[in-house]
């Protein structure tokens, strides 16, 4: 009788052991688990943030220190500002070749920038923003981020 007393109280304790150890894992995990998910809405939120075109400043901030090739890679486009000229220009392949740009935001994601020609007063040149894409459009030519 003194003997299945102290069996019953073994497994009672191993039982309790047990339990308390899945416990422990259960809520080890749940915190890997919520600190994932918090970080996965931190990302999120970054993301969108910096494809949101809200004003001209956002356009220019998303273009800044961007360079965007054309498929061959013969063709480096840059929008960014010329202190030569006091203002913000597109560069072709390192010159600058059309400033006083016009900016019209069509989307959150998208806009087009519209700049006249240094060498042409005729001359203007519009290229189309597009974020999602990482790539600008000018004429059907698509110039894009290398990745």
């Amino acid at each position: 009788m003194h003997e299945s007393k102290a069996i019953c109280r073994m497994v009672k304790s191993l039982s309790m052991r047990t339990f308390n150890r899945q416990i422990n894992l259960y809520f080890r995990r749940m915190k890997k688990f919520y600190a994932l998910l918090i970080c996965c809405f931190c990302f999120a939120q970054i993301g969108f943030a910096q494809t949101n075109f809200e004003s001209e400043s956002d356009v220019l901030a998303f273009l800044e220190g961007k360079t965007f090739y054309s498929t061959d890679q013969t063709v480096k486009v840059k929008i960014g500002y010329s202190s030569t000229l006091n203002t913000y220009g597109i560069i072709l392949n390192g010159s600058t070749t059309h400033f006083n740009l016009e900016i019209l935001i069509l989307s959150p994601t998208k806009a087009i920038i519209t700049g006249e020609s240094l060498s042409n007063p005729d001359g203007k040149m519009k290229i189309r923003v597009n974020t999602t894409t990482d790539c600008l459009e000018n004429e059907g030519s698509y110039y894009c981020i290398k990745k």
